[in-house]
């Protein structure tokens, strides 16, 4: 009876993973707004109404895969800074962060596509419930740079807000031409970190 109450259990695990890997996967590729729950049942080969048994609405279906995502990059980064010891130079550590952001970005490509790309047109209560991730998120990194530029590693007359908005876009932008066979994601990282830090002016 238990093993039979387990097989059922792991049964339906997989069905709602496989259910949310195809809808990160359509919501990426045709935007939320553009993916009814027809089509996702559709690229599953179920019926639509057996959709309702593992998710309420399309609603909940985003929400989870926002979640997913945002907990992907957060955990990759904070695991990685958090093995640097206290006196890392904050190039390094800014280093770090983007290799773990980078990371978790190709890692579950379509979910953290859904996050960045669908945000705006995913239903308030949904971007709401988002929000308190993605705040805790920008937050870190809003600790990182202001740590460093009271060290006097970053010039004070930098706009913080506007270095990190541009910082995180340009790694964020790295979903839409990273191919696997060129740079590796640590390479990619430390180009777009020194790109920022150092510059390419020719000095």
């Amino acid at each position: 009876m238990l093993k039979e109450k387990s097989t059922q259990t792991n049964k339906v695990k997989k069905t709602r993973e496989r259910i949310l890997d195809a809808s990160a996967a359509l919501f990426s590729q045709q935007g939320y707004n553009g993916t009814a729950l027809r089509d996702i049942a559709a690229a599953l080969d179920m019926k639509a109404g057996s959709l309702y048994y593992h998710f309420d609405s399309k609603e909940q279906l985003v929400l989870e895969i926002l979640k997913i995502g945002l907990k992907n990059i957060i955990n990759r980064v904070i695991t990685r800074v958090d093995a640097l010891p206290d006196d890392t130079p904050s190039r390094e550590v800014l280093l770090e962060a983007a290799k773990g952001h980078l990371a978790a970005l190709l890692e579950k490509g379509d979910y953290t596509s859904t996050s960045i790309r669908n945000y705006g047109q995913m239903p308030d209560a949904v971007q709401e419930e988002g929000r308190v991730l993605r705040d805790k998120y920008e937050n870190m990194w809003k600790r990182w740079l202001v740590e460093a530029q009271k060290k006097g590693d970053i010039k004070a007359s930098t706009d913080l807000h506007i270095f990190r908005l541009a910082l995180l876009g340009s790694l964020n932008r790295t979903l839409a031409w990273y191919s696997p066979g060129g740079k590796s994601i640590d390479e990619i990282a430390e180009a777009q970190i020194g790109f920022f830090w150092d510059g390419i002016k020719n000095k």
